[in-house]
């Protein structure tokens, strides 16, 4: 296949570059919405693209969403002195119709649609605590004595201290991620103008996530920009003229062009994960062109043509790069296999723009060097070559030494991986005080928590939690997770009846929550319950739902928490039986085992990269030889994980995935290079590493710089991505310069075949 690509490059190089370019304007057309003069590429901040698409937790998820109600709340919260006085009540509840009257919202907890129980002489009232604003200060002091004497709401809906209030909003699931993003704005403005002089904020898991994808787009665009100049500025400086400057940032335009064009038409959305699909597919595509365009100038001088130049190149690189982007494709399209939609986007798209890369470097490239290319290289040899000389004898000097280094390497990047931890903490993307931060903290101070869990327990009978039995199993669970540190509140079916007991029998209020028998429950609930009885428990009252709010937001603390609360629900009486569910602990399940999924995903990547080395070397031991020095900094990037605190996770996890394709394309052209080399010359490590040195510090030099842009970046987890694939690049191009040649030497891989010594030249 890479020999007829050759043959189309350079064939019709003004048809190639007319195709290119019709391809090109389809993309783009594909990318943008002219009419509305904005970008078709949007962003996904709902929890569907982080969640599996099968199994029992989602199953679970499901039933339990449908049965109650959605745990994944926008919190709005209002606080300050003036918010408890007539005024301020009186704003509150007109927010709350505001928010309750848009379009896309499903349902609104607050204050003013929260059901307070009170008994009269004749008759006994269930309404909201705002159904009648109060017109004194007096009255609204009554209210707020009563949300907070009311188990219910007290530090959900009203902070314990009486100086904040929230409102819950649930979204209806149907909302597309544009349209989920443009309320939220609508609820944000509302919030505002209604306040006036009263402090508000909005908050909660979904919103951070919101913030976190609006951020996202925002940097993404930023970023790029950086990173497309710096390694554009790095060939320019590298290569001295035009053609290797522009034609890899023409290339890698069309190949991420085409692939997010194709990513917009199958309906995707940028997320927290695919976000760094388009760097991917331009640094993989970077290495590829800088390859040619080198090879292009090494070949014209003299009296060799344009064409010719452009063929003898594409004939060196063919191989190895064709080699290069079937591996790296294949470890992409590992990612496929995922369970989860997010990481299955990425891997197909990545793996598509691997593709779509390695023919623009071998038939877009080719085509423009041999219709555009002006200026000729002079032939007197540069620094190349006597940093090529003095690199392998360093090798062949030092061998042992680079040898032994490598291998201390390794031990200490295992000691490293000894100490790594997996642990995704979205809120930690924020800088420490950010206003996201500094008002997910005021949640966690003021009121329950900011983090909603659910527990669901089911008996096997109708009516199973009216009985005395399962209400005191209930009480003993909540007053268990009440005593957890982690835990600021919990609300359960026995505060509902407490309340109602205290409204409709006060004179048989005691301290024990539990009813005395069925009928006593049967009873309250028949004269008093309202449709909020619905929160937490079914219409046949045979499953009960616990809602609480947690403290902790990073995924190995809520595990480590939903760990210990079901080996508590293991321990039910018989004929109960409990489980954790909630969005925010499905995330932090899934996100903790993609992440260990995704290294493993990535030891299977080299399966394939193994068999290409095999079929470059048609030896297995060589190839094994060759696949060492492409390990080796994946270990590096691991053990720098482990010894430098930064936890393995959603995000870090893929930057061994892009960073191993980039290694695998050095290490390939070397030992291809190596291996050509000693059929036809004496000294085949020297020149192996001239062929290479050039082309591989340009590549390396340039995508260093272009992802350590990313520490210009708003969000944590783009400058953790960044920093990690720039030192982990760093490391791997010092591995292909001293490491490698080492190997080789100790191979025996350095000269030619014994015949052909001394034939060369």
């Amino acid at each position: 296949m890479s020999a007829a690509l050759t043959r189309i490059g350079t064939a019709r190089p003004r048809l190639v570059l007319l195709l290119a370019a019709l391809v090109a304007l389809v993309a783009v057309s594909g990318l943008f919405d002219w009419r509305q003069a904005r970008t078709r590429l949007g962003v996904d901040a709902s929890i569907g693209a982080l969640l599996p698409t099968g199994g029992e937790r989602l199953a679970r998820f499901e039933a339990v969403r449908a049965r109650f109600r959605s745990d994944d709340l926008l919190l709005v919260v209002w606080q300050g002195d003036a918010l408890f006085t007539p005024a301020g009540l009186a704003a509150f509840k007109r927010l709350t119709r505001r928010i309750e009257s848009l379009r896309g919202v499903a349902h609104v907890e607050s204050l003013a649609s929260a059901m307070h129980t009170r008994v009269h002489d004749d008759y006994t009232e269930v309404s909201a605590f705002l159904a009648e604003p109060p017109v004194s200060l007096a009255g609204a002091q009554a209210v707020r004595e009563a949300v907070l004497a009311n188990p219910l709401y007290a530090g959900y809906l009203a902070a314990a201290d009486g100086q904040a209030a929230m409102i819950a909003v649930r979204f209806e699931r149907e909302l597309s991620p544009r349209e989920q993003i443009a309320l939220v704005s609508r609820i944000a403005r509302a919030s505002r103008g209604e306040a006036g002089a009263i402090p508000q904020f909005l908050s909660g898991p979904l919103y951070a996530r919101l913030e976190i994808s609006r951020l996202l787009l925002g940097d993404l665009m930023r970023i790029m920009l950086m990173a497309v100049s710096v390694t554009v500025l790095v060939a320019a400086l590298g290569f001295r003229h035009l053609r290797g400057a522009l034609l890899p940032l023409a290339a890698n335009a069309l190949a991420l062009a085409a692939t997010l064009a194709a990513f917009v038409a199958g309906g995707h959305a940028l997320n927290y994960v695919t976000v760094i699909l388009p760097p991917s597919v331009y640094v993989v595509g970077f290495a590829y062109a800088i390859h040619v365009v080198a090879d292009f100038d090494r070949h014209f001088v003299g009296s060799v043509t344009r064409v010719d130049a452009a063929r003898r190149a594409v004939a060196d690189v063919a191989r190895p790069l064709t080699l290069t982007a079937l591996t790296t494709a294949a470890g992409f399209a590992a990612l496929a296999t995922s369970g989860i939609p997010s990481i299955r986007t990425f891997g197909l798209y990545a793996s598509l723009g691997t593709v779509l890369a390695w023919i623009a470097a071998l038939v877009v490239v080719p085509a423009a060097l041999a219709t555009c290319a002006r200026r000729r290289r002079a032939a007197a040899a540069g620094p190349g070559k006597r940093i090529a000389a003095r690199l392998a004898a360093l090798a062949r000097g030092r061998r042992r030494a680079l040898l032994c280094a490598g291998a201390g390497f390794a031990a200490l990047a295992v000691a490293g991986i000894a100490r790594l931890t997996v642990n995704t903490d979205y809120l930690a993307n924020f800088a420490p005080h950010s206003t996201v931060r500094t008002d997910f903290a005021v949640l966690n101070e003021r009121f329950a928590g900011a983090v909603p869990l659910q527990i669901v327990l089911e008996g096997k009978a109708r009516d199973t939690f009216k009985t005395p039995e399962a209400l005191r199993a209930l009480d003993e669970l909540a007053r268990w997770l009440e005593a957890q540190p982690e835990i600021g509140g919990v609300y359960t079916l026995l505060d509902y009846l407490g309340e109602l007991e205290a409204a409709l029998a006060p004179e048989q209020v005691d301290a024990d929550p539990v009813p005395p028998s069925r009928a006593y429950a049967s009873d309250l609930i028949l004269l008093g319950a309202s449709e909020d009885i619905r929160r937490f428990a079914d219409a046949a009252f045979s499953s009960t739902l616990l809602q609480v709010r947690a403290r902790e937001v990073a995924s190995a603390d809520l595990n480590a928490l939903t760990a210990r609360i079901e080996a508590r629900l293991a321990r039910l009486p018989d004929g109960l039986r409990g489980a954790v569910t909630g969005s925010s602990v499905l995330i932090a399940q899934t996100l903790d085992e993609v992440t260990r999924g995704q290294v493993l995903s990535l030891l299977a990547a080299f399966v394939p990269i193994a068999l290409a080395l095999v079929l470059l070397f048609r030896s297995v031991r060589l190839a094994a030889l060759a696949l060492i020095p492409n390990v080796l900094p994946i270990l590096g990037f691991f053990g720098v994980l482990g010894w430098t605190g930064i936890p393995l996770n959603l995000t870090t996890s893929l930057v061994a995935a892009v960073v191993l394709g980039i290694a695998v394309d050095d290490s390939i052209h070397f030992f291809a290079r190596l291996e050509a080399a000693r059929r036809g010359g004496a000294d085949a490590l020297e020149s192996a590493l001239e062929a290479v040195l050039r082309p591989v510090t340009f590549t390396t030099a340039g995508l260093v710089l272009g992802f350590a842009t990313l520490l210009a970046g708003t969000l944590r987890s783009a400058a953790e991505f960044g920093l990690l694939a720039a030192l982990t690049l760093a490391i791997a191009w010092l591995l292909d310069l001293t490491f490698s040649p080492a190997l080789a030497c100790a191979a025996g891989l350095d000269r030619g075949p014994p015949g052909r010594r001394g034939s060369a030249h």
